[in-house]
């Protein structure tokens, strides 16, 4: 199969912050949560087998039509979103130009031609129109998206200058005659371009390259006079005439920080919402005034925000790569205007090759009455009442004890070898409840507050780090400790 999109790159293995984790999320209660799941059957591949398609956006125009789109070209829909898993329909539309991100490893052209790709995101301007965009490049779209395969007419928007292709991360349709996209790829040089159509199913496509090197993620046009883009880094870009070229594009800075951003949703010129790497969301009112009006709340998850949706300026919907939905009925309110609910719980999978796979990567609101929620292995939640409070009352605030999950990353365990006098750490961590913030102690230092991921630079010899949440009271939950070493590589003899 070919590489996999950076945006969605654990699509079909796992949610970034569980790789390595020690500990599980616990699991909700399936009496108090609103959304019902149903998973799609796996994908037959090529040669034998099947896989889960990871599913990596959705788009719900009506009531009456849900598209999503994912791994191995994978588009499903449905005229009845909340019925079972029969009612949503797989299509794996033809692509036959040879993928362009397997040509960049020096595949034979021949076998670059066969393996599907994967489709990054999806929008709908009604349901006489969807578009979907893939990492390499490809455009799909569809007048009639239940028709099945055939339905879909596929188009490249690779130039064809040998640079590769042009990973399209994301795109939203506001009307039917205008779909922007973006690309991705901070180290590819056909990252941060904008991409538009006022016909899209012309295949005719107009690209403007932004500020570089630029690694868009997400797009969201509430009108065709406001469209938003956000990007790694905690950048944004603003535009009242997204068709009018680079120079037409503002950017509003990072208000919010260095964290990456992904997850974007306009309702309309009266809000957006963007959701960043430690579960921040980032509203504007204003959001072509600059940095200056966007506002950052803790909304209490601590990893990554893959994907937004706003059906209207008092109803804000948020995902994040641990299975956790988070909600708001006043979503400039502050952190505590938020509701957070775990519903795929992370579940370690120790002593196999296999990586967890609770990742959420797309939402999208037809109205306040109906939600879809898409993510790894095929899952698919809706919700008819998605923005009331979950049955079961919570525990009582100043009881409750954040716990924190602590996870490896980039190659470093238990034990780590060095010729240098030190060695780069990087460490990632969450916590399945609600959180403001977290504390690190390093060693015998202090407890300071940090955030994920930890960058940490040691010496030989051995080490503590411990790692603990704060609550929404201030309450210190306990800390999750790893010790660790770094030695000295051992002297070969002659």
């Amino acid at each position: 199969m070919t590489v996999p999109p950076l945006k969605r790159i654990l699509l079909a293995s796992c949610s970034a912050i569980a790789l390595l984790a020690t500990l599980g999320a616990p699991a909700g209660s399936a009496a108090a949560s609103n959304w019902t799941l149903r998973q799609l059957p796996p994908t037959p591949l090529e040669g034998g087998g099947a896989d889960e398609a990871g599913l990596s956006g959705v788009s719900c125009p009506t009531e009456s039509l849900c598209v999503a789109a994912g791994g191995f070209d994978t588009v499903a829909f449905s005229q009845a979103p909340t019925a079972g898993a029969a009612s949503w329909h797989v299509v794996h539309p033809a692509y036959d130009e040879p993928k362009q991100s397997c040509l960049e490893e020096g595949e034979p052209v021949a076998f670059c031609s066969s393996p599907r790709g994967s489709l990054d995101g999806v929008s709908c301007a009604g349901e006489s129109l969807c578009v979907a965009v893939g990492y390499e490049g490809s455009v799909y779209v569809s007048t009639d998206p239940t028709g099945g395969a055939n339905a879909w007419s596929v188009s490249d928007v690779n130039d064809g200058d040998g640079d590769g292709a042009t990973h399209l991360t994301a795109v939203s349709c506001p009307s039917t005659t205008l779909c922007v996209a973006v690309s991705g790829g901070s180290n590819n040089s056909n990252g941060g371009k904008v991409l538009t159509s006022t016909d899209p199913t012309s295949g005719h496509w107009q690209a403007v390259q932004l500020s570089g090197p630029l690694d868009l993620r997400g797009v969201s046009c509430g009108t065709p006079s406001l469209c938003v883009d956000v990007a790694k880094e905690g950048r944004i870009f603003v535009s009242t005439n997204p068709t009018g070229g680079a120079s037409a594009w503002k950017e509003a800075g990072a208000p919010g920080g260095p964290g990456d951003l992904e997850g974007v949703a306009c309702a309309s010129t009266l809000l957006c919402a963007a959701g960043n790497m430690t579960g921040n969301i980032l509203t504007s009112t204003e959001p072509t005034g600059g940095a200056g009006t966007w506002r950052k709340s803790n909304t209490g998850g601590s990893v990554q925000v893959t994907g937004a949706s706003c059906p209207t300026a008092l109803r804000c919907l948020a995902v994040d790569n641990n299975g956790d939905v988070l909600t708001s009925t006043d979503p400039t309110g502050g952190s505590d205007s938020w509701t957070f609910e775990n519903l795929v719980p992370f579940r370690p999978t120790e002593g196999t090759e296999e990586q967890p796979s609770n990742a959420l990567f797309g939402a999208s609101c037809a109205s306040t009455s109906l939600c879809a929620l898409v993510g790894s292995d095929g899952r698919i939640f809706t919700a008819t009442d998605p923005f009331s409070t979950p049955t079961d009352p919570p525990a009582r605030k100043s009881k409750q004890r954040p716990r924190t999950i602590l996870v490896f990353a980039e190659h470093f365990w238990e034990v780590a070898t060095t010729r240098r006098r030190h060695i780069g750490a990087r460490f990632r961590f969450y916590s399945p409840s609600k959180t403001t913030g977290f504390e690190c102690k390093r060693d015998r230092g202090p407890y300071r507050p940090c955030r994920s991921p930890l960058r940490y630079r040691v010496t030989h010899g051995r080490h503590v780090l411990r790692v603990r949440a704060i609550g929404p009271t201030g309450l210190r939950g306990p800390a999750a400790i790893k010790r660790f070493r770094v030695l000295r590589p051992i002297k070969q003899h002659r």
